[in-house]
């Protein structure tokens, strides 16, 4: 399979459209958009809106050529013979990739009906990478950008932690827990306090500055409960009418994947990408019916514990074949995991328990903030 009019990074000027840079942190990546792609290509630009710009902050770390796709064109027939293969597999259906995988002269390309993704081998020798898109390629390619910017951010030693949170001011609270803890159930109730916003829903990137915690928030898709969604009548509405009308049907446990502008116009809170100091973490455990306990944790190794625990690691995720072409080698990052327990104690760390009905307010006021 070949494609005309590739030069040999792999990338065309011609018929670009729109050429935009994502910058993040010490990540840029430049995305020339053919004309035949700006319509499949905008919900991946209004996604990624807060980090993208007419400018390039650093030369881009990566580049990614933009162009519009038709499998019963643009891939040879023989390619759809091959087995299929595994690419990524998530709770949420949306973000499976499964591909047919081809090399060829360096390069691997990933096809299937939505997507081609026509990747390098290493990109410490190349670069560039060819998405050619449809409007069904929106969540695949989606995850795979921000993929790309987490491994690399992660081989240049940037931590990342698994956890949701809200702001006010300049400082964030961030939650995080294990699978049914009460995540979303703290983070909902919190925000409806006076003052508190929407942070982050999934993850966020760490950095130390002096001898402060500072967190740039990540966006992401919620992956919300169907007994969350139906605990708040509007937001159920609106997922009904937008979203996924079978709502009524589905156990309290089953999640669904809602539009993040859905979700933000539901909180009231447009994400930002602005960076806070990271002023405190919060550790729920439901228990319904139970009053609420709040319990700093003081014990230096018993807080580093459980930051280590809710440490985002691609390493520990099962990703099969999906971007070989960078593998993170972690020595940066454990080094600046390691420097991070030394400016832990300007972090308050709280145990949450019982009903998970939260006023960030008296909750830091009982741990002596």
């Amino acid at each position: 399979m070949t494609d005309s009019g590739m030069t040999e990074r792999g990338m065309t000027e011609s018929g670009t459209n729109m050429t935009c840079y994502l910058n993040f942190l010490h990540t840029t990546i430049r995305f020339d958009v053919a004309d035949d792609a700006s319509g499949a290509f905008a919900p991946i630009h209004r996604f990624f809106r807060h980090l993208m710009g007419d400018s390039a902050a650093q030369e881009p770390t990566f580049r990614v050529d933009v162009r519009a796709y038709d499998p019963d064109t643009d891939v040879d027939p023989e390619v759809w013979s091959l087995p299929p293969s595994v690419i990524r597999r998530s709770n949420a259906a949306a973000f499976n990739f499964d591909a047919h995988v081809v090399d060829d002269g360096g390069r691997r390309r990933y096809v299937n009906r939505y997507t081609l993704l026509d990747a390098p081998a290493d990109t410490a020798h190349d670069n560039a990478f060819l998405m050619r898109v449809t409007d069904g390629s929106t969540v695949q390619m989606i995850d795979f950008i921000r993929d790309l910017v987490i491994r690399h951010e992660e081989n240049l030693g940037t931590v990342v932690l698994h956890a949701s949170g809200l702001y006010r001011d300049g400082d964030a609270v961030i939650i995080a827990g294990p699978k049914g803890a009460g995540k979303t159930t703290t983070l909902l109730s919190a925000l409806r306090r006076p003052g508190w916003r929407y942070f982050t829903g999934d993850k966020l990137f760490v950095t130390v500055e002096g001898d402060v915690v500072v967190v740039h928030p990540w966006r992401d898709y919620p992956y919300v409960g169907v007994g969350t969604l139906r605990a708040d009548a509007r937001l159920e509405e609106l997922v009904r009418e937008h979203v996924d009308d079978r709502i009524d049907t589905y156990d309290p446990g089953h999640k669904i994947l809602v539009d993040p502008d859905l979700f933000e116009s539901w909180l009231g809170s447009e994400f930002s990408a602005e960076p806070r100091r990271l002023a405190a973490l919060l550790l729920p455990e439901v228990r319904p019916g139970e009053p609420l306990t709040v319990r700093p944790l003081t014990d230096a190794n018993e807080r580093w514990a459980h930051l280590n625990k809710i440490v985002d690691r691609q390493a520990d995720t099962t990703f099969f074949t999906w971007q070989t072409y960078l593998v993170p080698d972690y020595a940066g990052f454990y080094r600046s995991l390691s420097a991070l327990r030394s400016v832990l104690g300007s972090v308050d760390m709280i145990r949450l328990r019982g009903t998970l009905d939260i006023d960030p307010d008296a909750v830091l006021k009982e741990a002596g903030r």
